[in-house]
């Protein structure tokens, strides 16, 4: 970000009122985890998944294959703010096809409606929009990350009890159980939940073999791990 740009009372005013309005993302809960009926006192809000993607990020990237080719510091900015619109349009979790069809129009309304008038408003959209072409090398990262973070968070309900059946969601789920992708990948031979989001359908960052190691040392470990103790 450009660390030249001035600021007066005003603009000052207009950056503290943007951070209040991100604040909800601290209690907004990842309404995936609330299709899939998971079984926690308390689920994941936004802003604990974007802690994660940064916490992941920097924890993959020194060890990333091709981390020459990616900034860090730029991949940090995107995962900082790529959930911004969903103080606005709510979260939208794939698995609801019908609102994640008309999602990417509202969130870029969304982000220009947060960003309108900052100094920085056009180089942070033009950033969130490199996001989610993921084309560039920085913006490919951050995706694989973000998608990353909730296949793990999924496995981690799943390895402490939290995450329910297939068979249960496909008998008492209705979001789940008309998902049109979800039934194909049953038909294609998808038993349990994990099936579903370990299937390459649901995994575009398998493209990327390094991701793809990754995930499968995920999906293989059990990920219910407690901090040691001193």
């Amino acid at each position: 970000m450009n660390e030249t740009i001035n600021y007066d009372e005003e603009t000052l005013r207009s950056v503290m009122e943007l951070s209040c309005i991100l604040d909800d993302l601290k209690l907004r809960v990842r309404t995936g985890w609330i299709l899939w009926r998971v079984r926690a006192k308390r689920l994941e809000s936004v802003a604990e998944h974007c802690y994660s993607c940064l916490i992941l990020a920097n924890l993959l990237h020194p060890i990333y294959p091709e981390r020459e080719q990616v900034d860090l510091a730029k991949v940090n900015r995107m995962l900082i703010f790529h959930e911004i619109g969903e103080t606005i349009i709510g979260d939208v979790p794939l698995v609801d096809k019908k609102l994640h069809d008309a999602k990417e129009e509202a969130e870029h309304k969304a982000w220009r409606k947060l960003l309108k008038g900052l100094p920085y408003e056009d180089e942070v959209y033009d950033l969130l929009m490199e996001f989610d072409e993921h084309k560039t090398p920085e913006s490919k990262f951050a995706f694989y990350i973000d998608k990353f973070d909730a296949t793990k968070t999924m496995k981690r309900y799943c390895d402490s009890g939290k995450f329910h059946r297939l068979a249960w969601n496909l008998r008492d789920n209705k979001t789940i159980r008309e998902n049109e992708d979800i039934q194909r990948l049953v038909k294609e031979g998808a038993k349990t939940s994990i099936d579903i989001w370990f299937a390459d359908e649901y995994a575009p960052y398998c493209e990327d073999e390094f991701f793809k190691k990754a995930i499968h040392i995920i999906c293989d470990m059990n990920t219910n791990i407690k901090p040691p103790t001193l």
